[in-house]
């Protein structure tokens, strides 16, 4: 009788092993699901930011370049839908998640103050294609290459 009692042991104890790891495992795929969804939410932020930044700069400069505007503009749908398919990943649990974190992201944005951006009358030249843009400008006009 003690040597089934040993036995019913060593098996809850596998038991209590596996439920365990599976668990560690579950977590770990939930935080590196929440870490791979910030990644991809700052670089969508960032790919945003250069998209408005490179319209702005045309427009100033009165130029098109239609081409490099939508190699931007993909670069935004490549990022959104790597976002899509992290949530596609994501349990609804998790999803709930990341949807909180993003509203609650999106009011500290509102919050936040910018300062007045100070316009500079200098110039500066492109070190890709060497043309010469305004000095407060992000990309060339040119090129398109981030100054």
């Amino acid at each position: 009788m003690f040597e089934l009692d040993i036995e019913m042991l060593k098996e809850q104890g596998l038991q209590l092993v596996d439920t365990a790891k599976k668990t560690a495992q579950d977590l770990a795929d939930k935080g590196k699901n929440q870490l791979d969804l910030l990644n991809q939410q700052a670089r969508l932020s960032k790919a945003q930011r250069q998209l408005g930044a490179l319209v702005y700069s045309l427009h100033k400069a009165g130029e098109e370049n239609q081409p490099l505007v939508d190699k931007y503009i993909e670069a935004v749908a490549e990022v959104e839908k790597a976002i899509e398919e992290i949530k596609a990943n994501m349990s609804d649990e998790e999803r709930v998640e990341a949807e909180a974190a993003e509203e609650e992201g999106a009011e500290e944005e509102e919050i936040i103050e910018e300062e007045p951006v100070q316009l500079r009358g200098e110039t500066k030249i492109c070190p890709v294609c060497k043309a010469e843009v305004d000095g407060d400008a992000l990309f060339c006009n040119h090129c398109g290459a981030q100054l």
